[in-house]
C-alpha cells in the first residue's frame, strides 16, 4: 500500500516512470547512460522516476562531422531470447509472465519468446503501448528479433548548421541479434538490456571531407547518405549495417 500511495503521489507531481521494481523486464535503449540518468531513486520503496526526459545524444562521423539526434525509435517483433547456464523451459515456466512462452526443440538450447510487435522510443526506452516486456529472471545469453513495420528510424540535425539533417533507418523484416561475452544472470526485479551503440553509427565514412569538397549533394533540408559519392559511396550501406550489428546486451538490477 505504501508503495501504491508513493507512486500516485509522484505521479501528482508530474513525474513518470513510477513502478514497484518488482518486475523483470527487457528494455531496449540507445545506451545505459540515457536510462536513469536524470532520475529521482526512492530507495524506501524501490520507486524510481524520472525528473526530465533524456536527452539524445550527439552521433559523430569517423572525422567529426557531429549531428544532433532528435530522436529514434524501432519496432521489434518475434522476440527470443536464449536461456543459457544449463537451464531449460522447465526452471522457467512457473515464472512466464503473460504474453511469453518457451520453446526448447531437440538439440537446441531453450528459449523464451515474445510475439510483439512492440513500438520502442529508444533514448527513453518506453513502450508506445505504455507497458512494459516481463520476462523471467533467468541466464541469458544472446537475443534475436526481427524488425516490424516501420522498422528503425532515427531523425538528426546537423551540429553546424540545424537548417538541414538526415534520417536513419533500418527496414521492416530486418533480422537483428546480439551475443554476450558471458552467461547473463538476470535477477527478480532487473532488466535484460538490448543497447543500440549510437556512437558507432557514423564511424565509418568520412562525411566531414565528402561535404567539404562536395561530394555530398547539399541541396534540401534533408540528405541522404545513399547520394554521398567519392571516398563516402556506400555509406549508407555502411551506417545501416553498423545500426544493425553494433548492440550491446547487459544485466541491471533496476
Amino acid at each position: 500500500m505504501t508503495s501504491r500511495w508513493l507512486c500516485l503521489s509522484l505521479m501528482s507531481l508530474g513525474l513518470s516512470g513510477c513502478d514497484t521494481g518488482t518486475q523483470t523486464r527487457l528494455i531496449f535503449s540507445l545506451n545505459a547512460n540515457l536510462l536513469g540518468a536524470s532520475s529521482l531513486a526512492v530507495p524506501a520503496s524501490s520507486v524510481r522516476a524520472m525528473t526530465s526526459p533524456p536527452t539524445p545524444p550527439d552521433i559523430t562521423s569517423g572525422d567529426g562531422m557531429r549531428f544532433h539526434l532528435e530522436d529514434a525509435s524501432v519496432r521489434v517483433s518475434d522476440i527470443r531470447l536464449e536461456l543459457a547456464g544449463g537451464l531449460g523451459c522447465d526452471d522457467v515456466r512457473d515464472q512466464l509472465p503473460k504474453g511469453t512462452g518457451c520453446v526448447q526443440p531437440e538439440g537446441s538450447p531453450a528459449t523464451v519468446t515474445l510475439a510483439g510487435p512492440f513500438g520502442i522510443n529508444l533514448p527513453s526506452g518506453k513502450i508506445s503501448e505504455e507497458f512494459v516486456l516481463e520476462i523471467p529472471p533467468g541466464t541469458y545469453r544472446r537475443i534475436d528479433f526481427v524488425l516490424g513495420e516501420n522498422g528503425f528510424t532515427a531523425q538528426t540535425l546537423h551540429a553546424g548548421d540545424a537548417s538541414w539533417g538526415m534520417d536513419l533507418d533500418l527496414p521492416e523484416g530486418t533480422a537483428m541479434s546480439v551475443e554476450a561475452a558471458s552467461d547473463l544472470r538476470l535477477e527478480e526485479g532487473g532488466s535484460l538490456r538490448v543497447m543500440f551503440d549510437q556512437e558507432r553509427w557514423l564511424k565509418g565514412p568520412p562525411l566531414s571531407a565528402c561535404y567539404q569538397n562536395g561530394d555530398w549533394p547539399r541541396p534540401g533540408p534533408k540528405r541522404s547518405l545513399d547520394e554521398v559519392g567519392g571516398e563516402c559511396q556506400g555509406a549508407g550501406d555502411q551506417v545501416r549495417d553498423a545500426i544493425r550489428t553494433q548492440l550491446k546486451l547487459q544485466t541491471r538490477s533496476f
